[in-house]
């Protein structure tokens, strides 16, 4: 990455208010008070004054915060833009600084929703990787340029499955475990669908199948809700070998 370096005659800098007066809101309180943890994310919503909820993640210099639908940023949402485009002009295409737009969005809705997915708000993941794959379409079938057009392909997979994993355990924690399998069953056909002929099936596959496998037909009722709750976070965890283990639990049970 390329840095731009200013050279300023004032010692220190101040970004103004639109009063004119000097902004100094100091970060140092509400950082100690959230500790960063280098060895998982730490993402958690809250709401504003305003009773808007927004996203925010921990970083190690940090935090982010994020809205909570359309662009992460709050800035205009090019993805909109572009996708009205087509819809008055069916032939449009997208140049280069366009397509180029377009991926440095997905960018961050990718952020997005890997956060969501570990604060396991399923449903918001379902939107964000639906978005993705939607400027995946964009670009493949209406970006002027053969590099912008194949770019985006290889990361199909693991955006089709993360979709699928998010819509899945939706499914599971309303006690639809055959609708989860039909979704993750689709997922699979359709990575396969999109892979170039000839090349190797991408690890998300046997990700895919494995979640699969340990997804009981019919989950029991009554008396087995914390054994089902465990099976729930253990498949949220990717943890498919304590998954089985409570599988087979339930189903001696």
């Amino acid at each position: 990455m390329e840095w731009a370096i200013a050279t300023i005659d004032t010692a220190l800098a101040y970004t103004l208010d639109p009063s004119g007066e000097p902004l100094n809101d100091d970060l140092t309180g509400p950082l100690e008070r959230w500790a960063f943890e280098p060895d998982r994310l730490v993402a958690r919503l809250i709401e504003l004054e305003d009773e808007r909820r927004v996203l925010q993640i921990r970083v190690e210099l940090g935090m982010l915060q994020m809205e909570l639908t359309d662009r992460p940023d709050g800035s205009a949402d090019r993805l909109a833009q572009v996708e009205e485009a087509v819809k008055r002009d069916p032939e449009f295409k997208l140049d280069s600084a366009l397509a180029a737009e377009l991926r440095s969005e997905a960018v961050q809705v990718h952020q997005r929703y890997v956060a969501l997915l570990a604060l396991e708000i399923f449903d918001l993941v379902v939107d964000d990787t639906s978005r993705n794959l939607r400027v995946f379409d964009l670009c493949r079938d209406r970006a002027s340029e053969a590099d912008d057009r194949t770019i985006l392909e290889q990361f199909r997979p693991q955006v089709l499955a993360t979709r699928a994993r998010a819509a899945a355990l939706i499914a599971v924690r309303e006690r639809q475990t055959g609708v989860a399998r039909n979704i993750i069953d689709a997922a699979v056909n359709d990575i396969r669908a999109a892979l170039p002929e000839g090349a190797p099936e991408p690890p998300e596959i046997p990700m895919l199948e494995g979640m699969r496998d340990v997804l009981q037909p019919q989950l029991p009722i009554s008396q087995r809700h914390d054994l089902e709750q465990r099976l729930l976070g253990a498949l949220a965890s990717e943890n498919y070998e304590l998954a089985a283990i409570l599988r087979d639990e339930l189903r001696r049970l």
